[in-house]
């Protein structure tokens, strides 16, 4: 009876180790990482680094989407002179073309006003997390 009682006991264990592993939220390091990987993407980690990142809150909406609030300071690594002075010495730009980089400088502008060379500023954000097959991933902004 009691190695009955032992397999029931492991497999109830089993399940509930397989159920709470399906509704696991994402630790704080993977938010990082996603969060990163997305915001320095398309050439912004030449123009800036992310320090002191941290999740300040956060709930599930769903089984399958995280709202999470979070707070990081960006540091930038070139001067909006320098941006500017790219843009104007290839206006066409590989990728982009010369309307697509007069939209990117004023994007850049707009978004983190004039800066120099080691300045940081403080951002606050709200991201969605959505759990897919592959795991967790940062909605699209």
């Amino acid at each position: 009876m009691s190695i009955v009682k032992s397999r029931h006991t492991v497999l109830f264990l089993f399940f509930l180790g397989v159920l709470s592993a399906c509704s696991q939220l994402p630790d704080d390091k993977n938010i990082e990482r996603l969060f990163s990987e997305q915001k320095l993407s398309d050439g912004f980690g030449d123009l800036f680094s992310i320090h002191g990142f941290r999740k300040t809150n956060g709930f599930q909406q769903s089984d399958n989407i995280y709202i999470v609030d979070v707070e990081y300071d960006l540091e930038f690594k070139k001067s909006l002179t320098d941006v500017l002075t790219e843009i104007s010495q290839d206006p066409v730009g590989p990728q982009y073309g010369v309307l697509g980089s007069k939209f990117i400088a004023l994007t850049v502008k707009a978004n983190f006003g004039n800066f120099s060379v080691g300045d940081r500023i403080h951002k606050t954000e709200k991201i969605t997390l959505i759990r897919t097959e592959q795991g967790w991933q940062l909605a699209p902004n």
